[in-house]
């Protein structure tokens, strides 16, 4: 059983910040694990990856031509066969192995393709075209720069990336495909990671159609299209989605009961349940009421701002999943995932609290009955290597269409901001909480 000692006290009514700080505070990094790499695209790198030879472990040609000592011309050195035993010439097909040139004396030049190990002694490499082999000698043909070959001509030296030693990626990384690549030139077959958090969804609403026009009083499914990619922009994996309706039995089982089989929410081993809609205190809403009866601990009782108050962030009992209570209309579910879901996911990742940044608005803002959080397009600088990598504060232009059921300001937005209760002129700060996408 969890301690109930240990368990964080609940914050009712949280402010935009004190949810933010109480949800990445709520979860612990997740445990490293050690991958392959063809299965690590997008988790977090668990620690710093080390060169353990140098990089290129070897001296390479970066052209086809001529490894050579020396200014030239050139005695052509061509690799012997590997097999020199004169009782089996009866068998050779022309095509047997060769044992490389290893080294090369002054004025002595081998054949080499790009890539190609560069033989002791090589002082450059002559590129293809520009050398012409005539009975067992390299020459210079009309073709050749002045001067060449220079010392040093396309011969990548070993170690030119990379020392011994040398961090080549950096722990906390969200790894990329150059990520990838990169250590599997390094030599790595695995990676130590920490994985995305497993996420479970429950979508409740009996009035609620996934395809199509919807008629009047019921709605159009604004979860089930994108929610699982949003959650995955955030740092979580969505492993299972699962439809429900308005039922407080059923909703109660879900959190509780490990089913076996597809329909099983347990059974994903989910870090995080996210649900949609049943928040609030109506007749149709039960989430709380499933929580209370499920013994869960409630981290975060409803949020002190709109929209999106009805939110919540609870733990299951015996260091159960997590469950994140969005609310059903959609501009008021998407505030909340920014609000709760990304500085907990950000945790188990062991990331820190995502950053926020002070803006500038270009209209005024005004006065509500309470804090709000509004779709925001925040004007970025592309050439800078950060959008907020400034001196000043960029920016923002708070838009229109607005109301917790609305989708279309946040359609165009890359920021939400937090405007306070007694509203913002036309010039003034306020915070705004970067979107993924941003």
């Amino acid at each position: 059983m969890t301690d109930a000692t240990a368990l964080p006290p609940t914050v009712s009514h949280a402010t935009w910040d004190q949810a933010r700080t109480a949800a990445h505070a709520a979860a612990a990094p997740l445990p490293e694990q050690w991958l392959p790499l063809n299965e690590t695209l997008g988790e977090t790198l668990a620690q710093d990856v080390t060169a353990q030879t140098p990089l290129p472990h070897y001296s390479s040609s970066a052209m086809d031509g001529w490894a050579v000592n020396g200014s030239g011309p050139w005695e052509v050195v061509v690799p012997t066969p590997e097999e020199d035993d004169p009782r089996l010439t009866w068998a050779l097909t022309g095509h047997e192995p060769v044992e490389r040139v290893k080294s090369l004396g002054l004025n002595q030049a081998t054949a080499i393709v790009t890539g190609g190990l560069v033989p002791e002694g090589a002082t450059a490499v002559l590129r293809s075209e520009w050398g012409t082999e005539q009975d067992g000698q390299l020459v210079l043909n009309h073709d050749a720069a002045p001067g060449a070959p220079r010392p040093g001509d396309h011969i990548r030296p070993a170690g030119e990336e990379a020392s011994v030693g040398d961090v080549l990626l950096t722990a906390g990384a969200r790894l990329n495909p150059a990520h990838i690549a990169f250590a599997a030139v390094t030599g790595q077959d695995m990676l130590p990671v920490r994985r995305r958090p497993r996420v479970t969804l429950l979508l409740t609403g009996d009035e609620v159609d996934e395809a199509g026009l919807p008629e009047p009083g019921r709605v159009r499914d604004a979860f089930g299209p994108q929610l699982p990619q949003f959650v995955h922009m955030l740092g979580g994996q969505v492993d299972a989605v699962h439809r429900l309706g308005d039922d407080l039995e059923v909703l109660t089982e879900r959190l509780t009961v490990a089913e076996t089989g597809a329909e099983s929410v347990l059974d994903s081993r989910a870090q995080l349940i996210i649900t949609t809609g049943g928040t609030g205190g109506s007749s149709a809403d039960h989430l709380r009421t499933a929580l209370a009866d499920s013994g869960a601990h409630l981290i975060v009782d409803e949020l002190a701002l709109r929209p999106g108050h009805p939110a919540l962030l609870a733990r299951m009992p015996d260091d159960g999943p997590f469950v994140l209570g969005l609310p059903g209309n959609p501009l008021a579910a998407m505030s909340a995932l920014m609000l709760l879901g990304a500085p907990l996911l950000a945790a188990f990742g062991g990331a820190g609290l995502p950053p926020t940044v002070e803006v500038s608005l270009t209209r005024e803002v005004d006065a509500f009955k309470s804090v709000r959080l509004l779709p925001g397009l925040a004007a970025t600088l592309v050439s800078d290597a950060h959008p907020w990598a400034r001196s000043s504060a960029p920016s923002a232009a708070p838009l229109a269409y607005a109301g917790a059921n609305m989708m279309r300001g946040f359609s165009q937005a890359n920021v939400l901001l937090v405007i306070p209760a007694e509203g913002v002129p036309e010039g003034g700060t306020a915070v705004a909480v970067p979107l993924p996408w941003l």
